[in-house]
């Protein structure tokens, strides 16, 4: 029998910042942080942080070295103490949230309720698709990891209003509500300790952004430590060799990116922290999980699907550094909304976005509402598209993952054709790089951005990617330059929390 479900809302006047609560819940629990409230104001976007700890279940796959008789790679699931080998994974997550879909929920402004907070990472593709699965090193790290919580602290940016959401679950109305008024009643006593117990005085001020040459980025890496997948050499040759498969007719465009690592023994909340302060994002995003913290400032929206059924999508394809001035800014603003390249590798992946959604929208509801639209963030700036539909009937929030799954701007076009060359063009595993990370509501809505921007703490050190677009007219030096501008944030992030700002 289906438990019973209560929803309970409580605006809350809270006096600290949403991180300053992270602080009472032990690392490595579950606990996350999703923070909207950076980014430009045109983008729309819901500007909502986000916090969550406690989580009552846990949902984890990894690939197996077995093939199905289709050819993708089996999965092997955990959910709590229920281990199993399966040919595909999303079926059993689909069950999870159906168990655990509460159809009454009170009205509050807040994006998720309660739900599943974690990730999707790239190569849970090869558990999706027939896809090439070469020995690479990798992090070993689950392929799909999401946490399901009952609670949820939220604050909206614009209006500083605060809410606590709780579901309580019980095999009656009766135990159900019980239990969401003792799972209120708690949570409001620890806030009000931790307001209580918080150290008084100014916030400090976001660090002044420093504006870096490529050659000057790439003498900070060396001076931090960076080890790289590919050396600057082997980079601009997988380019070259990306370029040939583009003038044979393999691909149109192909997303090669590059894995490095740096030495990091700090506190990947005060890493968060430092990154969300100098380069807020609409997609900053801390998860503390069991196997390593997740550090991400991301700008890009994979998918969105709300509460009418209509999907978002929202690739970044173009990038520019900002400027040492206003003059110089404006300039490489309007260099990069002139650039035919930027245009046409941001094209091609709005089509691919258009293909994939329309393989689970109603037929002539997918649009284009914004093309290669200018947008600025602190360390870049980035083109930006939005493409919208609305979801057929009887698709939900998984059928509308699948069919998109990995997002197409950290792949190229045609998308199974680039994943299939990137497989031999980069020698390590992405990993949780250039999948998705964001929630699943418990009414069936979500909201996930793409991977980028994002750094793995694990074993003394933090790991990230960066990369670009190759298409027929790209330059090998010009890609790896962009991936150090996309490096930048991260690298003086890191610089600063192990005490190196003067790098």
């Amino acid at each position: 029998m289906r438990r019973r479900a209560v929803h309970r809302v409580t605006e809350l006047d809270l006096v600290l910042p949403l991180e300053a609560y992270a602080r009472a819940f032990p690392r490595r629990s579950g606990a996350f942080l999703l923070d909207g409230a950076g980014g430009p104001e045109a983008a729309g976007l819901a500007r909502t942080a986000l916090f969550g700890g406690e989580p009552v279940l846990s949902f984890r796959a990894s690939r197996t070295g077995e093939r199905t008789s289709d050819g993708r790679v089996r999965a092997r699931v955990q959910v709590g103490d229920v281990d199993v080998v399966v040919d595909d994974p999303l079926p059993l997550l689909r069950d999870l949230f159906a168990e655990r879909t509460v159809e009454a929920l009170e009205d509050v402004p807040l994006p998720l309720r309660a739900g599943a907070v974690g990730y999707v990472g790239y190569e849970a593709g090869q558990m999706l698709e027939r896809l090439p699965c070469r020995e690479r090193p990798r992090l070993h790290l689950p392929d799909i990891a999401f946490a399901f919580h009952d609670w949820v602290l939220g604050r909206c940016a614009r209006t500083g209003r605060a809410w606590l959401s709780v579901v309580g679950r019980g095999e009656t109305d009766a135990e159900a509500s019980r239990r969401a008024d003792a799972t209120t009643k708690r949570l409001e006593e620890m806030l009000r300790r931790c307001a209580a117990d918080a150290p008084r005085g100014a916030a400090s001020s976001p660090p002044s952004p420093t504006l870096r040459t490529p050659a000057q980025i790439a003498e900070l890496a060396a001076a931090l430590g960076v080890r790289a997948g590919l050396s600057r050499a082997g980079y601009l040759e997988a380019v070259r060799k990306a370029k040939r498969h583009i003038e044979e007719g393999d691909a149109f465009e192909i997303c090669l990116t590059n894995a490095l690592e740096v030495p990091f023994a700090g506190d990947p909340f005060a890493l968060w922290r430092d990154l969300r302060r100098a380069n807020p994002s609409p997609f900053a995003a801390w998860l503390d999980f069991p196997e390593a913290a997740v550090v991400s400032s991301s700008p890009e929206r994979f998918l969105s699907l709300g509460p009418g059924g209509v999907a978002e999508s929202r690739p970044i394809k173009g990038t520019r550094p900002r400027g040492h001035d206003e003059a110089e800014d404006d300039q490489l603003a309007r260099e990069l909304a002139a650039s035919e390249k930027d245009r046409a590798e941001n094209t091609m992946i709005v089509d691919l976005v258009r293909n994939d959604l329309g393989r689970v929208c109603r037929f002539g509801s997918v649009e284009v509402t914004e093309l290669c639209a200018i947008e600025r963030y602190p360390s870049v700036h980035q083109m930006v598209s939005t493409v919208r539909g609305r979801l057929d009937e009887g698709k939900d929030a998984i059928d509308l993952l699948r069919a998109c799954f990995p997002p197409g701007s950290m792949t190229g076009a045609p998308k199974i054709e680039a994943m299939s060359l990137l497989e031999a063009l980069e020698p390590v595993e992405r990993g949780v790089y250039s999948g998705a990370l964001g929630f699943f509501d418990v009414s069936g809505t979500l909201d996930l951005s793409v991977v980028i921007r994002t750094a793995v703490v694990q074993g003394g050190r933090a790991c990230f990617s960066v990369g670009g677009a190759v298409v027929a007219d790209s330059s090998p030096e010009g890609e790896h330059d962009e991936t150090l501008v996309k490096a930048r944030a991260l690298l003086e992030a890191i610089a600063r929390v192990r005490g190196e700002a003067s790098l």
